[in-house]
């Protein structure tokens, strides 16, 4: 039954209203961001060494350098065949590659495993980073299917939406969880493995990094180099392709969520309460097919992580509190439920919003084999080489409600999908 019309026009000007505050509110945010670049212009906790990165820099450069003429057929290819390699190294590329098919299974299976590694080897920033980024992409695919998009947007927007997260996830974990195993192997036998990452198709770019990180670890410098690799790393192979971009990256939906502030990436803070909203802290992403942008979200939100003690306390004791399930009663039971069925709070009379738990809506699938090819090609990227300031303005608790009351009444105005 569809929705009467004056309660429709009393939820469009609601909606108004919000949408209004919302854009106000984000305005005011990045006016603050913009400056907190003078305020807060160099990282209070995480160091920057700034002549580890130039040598690795100059590796990077004859990396480039020899790339090309590998291309230009001057130079055979220096990747080493599996037959030049010895028999306990076949046993860790075995070991490897079985290890991230079988956590490569779903966004529940790959979030768990970044925070396995993490806990082992905390020195190693971008597991924890990964993970809480990871929990995001999870908590999105089940919104997809949740209470309020399904009136919102189509079938197949939702589908082809769902396809452009799983496979930015997927293909994210499958470049970077090689190398992470390969670090803690090489921690068990105290010596390198790195000139095994070629054969997980890991690009030259990182190979520099590792090595650096081996004899004088520095996890900003290679954090940092891991948020650039990766975004390269699904810059071609799903924002830029031509499926995702005319299926989902450009249609208006898309676009819709920019304006509606969906595109937050948040940290809970603490464990979570039945009887109040645990506070949030984050950012939002306003353009997800610019590489420049989503690589510079990317250290911010690294930066907000590791450089502001209350918010990686927080963090880190949310990730051993809570289990991740990808329903946003994850962080929110106050405010979201598992079950369809339940509709008011059992302690309460406030109403509680379906949100899914992953698995109860998206099956496992098994993804396209990954596009071969190495994205590095020049050093302007080393340009992106540097840490970014923590935001000064992070708390996102009131922004992030005001995103579900929006999305609450304009799923009243459209009314519920045939």
């Amino acid at each position: 039954m569809g929705t009467s019309k004056p309660k429709q026009w009393k939820s469009l000007i609601r909606l108004m209203r919000q949408l209004t505050a919302t854009a106000y509110e984000a305005l005011r945010r990045r006016v603050g961001e913009l400056n907190s670049i003078w305020i807060h212009t160099s990282p209070n906790i995480l160091e920057w060494n700034r002549t580890q990165a130039q040598r690795v820099e100059e590796r990077v450069r004859w990396l480039v350098t020899e790339l090309d003429k590998q291309r230009a057929g001057e130079l055979r290819m220096c990747r080493m065949k599996s037959t030049a390699f010895s028999r306990e190294e076949r046993e860790i590329i075995h070991y490897i590659n079985r290890s991230v098919r079988n956590a490569n299974r779903n966004n529940i299976t790959r979030t768990t495993a970044y925070a396995r590694i993490y806990q082992s080897y905390p020195e190693l920033h971008w597991a924890l980073l990964a993970h809480m980024v990871s929990r995001n992409g999870g908590w999105n695919m089940t919104d997809l299917q949740g209470e309020w998009l399904p009136s919102i947007m189509d079938g197949e927007y939702r589908h082809w939406s769902y396809r452009v997260l799983e496979r930015c996830n997927a293909l994210i974990f499958r470049d970077a969880y090689p190398q992470l195993l390969l670090y803690t192997m090489s921690r068990r036998q105290g010596k390198s493995l790195f000139h095994l990452l070629p054969e997980f198709g890991v690009s030259s770019f990182m190979t520099p990094f590792w090595e650096s990180f081996w004899i004088q670890p520095n996890s900003p410098l290679l954090t940092i180099a891991l948020i650039i690799n990766e975004q390269h790393f699904i810059e071609g192979r799903v924002v830029q392709h031509p499926d995702y971009q005319k299926n989902a990256i450009q249609r208006i939906e898309s676009h819709a969520h920019g304006w509606l502030q969906m595109n937050q990436v948040i940290f809970p803070i603490g464990v979570p309460s039945i009887e109040a909203p645990l506070s949030v802290v984050g950012l939002t992403l306003e353009r997800f097919d610019s590489l420049h942008e989503r690589i510079a979200f990317g250290k911010q939100l690294y930066s907000l992580l590791f450089d502001m003690p209350d918010v990686y306390e927080g963090a880190t004791r949310f990730m051993r509190a809570v289990p991740h399930t990808g329903s946003r009663a994850d962080y929110w039971p106050h405010r979201f439920t598992t079950q369809k069925s339940v509709k008011e709070h059992p302690q309460s009379d406030a109403c509680l919003a379906y949100s899914p738990k992953l698995e109860a809506v998206w099956q496992d699938n098994r993804y396209a084999p990954i596009e071969p090819g190495d994205w590095l090609h020049n050093d302007g990227v080393l340009h992106e080489l540097y840490m970014a300031a923590a935001p000064q303005k992070a708390d996102m608790t009131a922004v992030h409600e005001q995103m579900w009351l929006e999305l609450e009444t304009l799923a009243v105005i459209t009314g519920p999908s045939p």
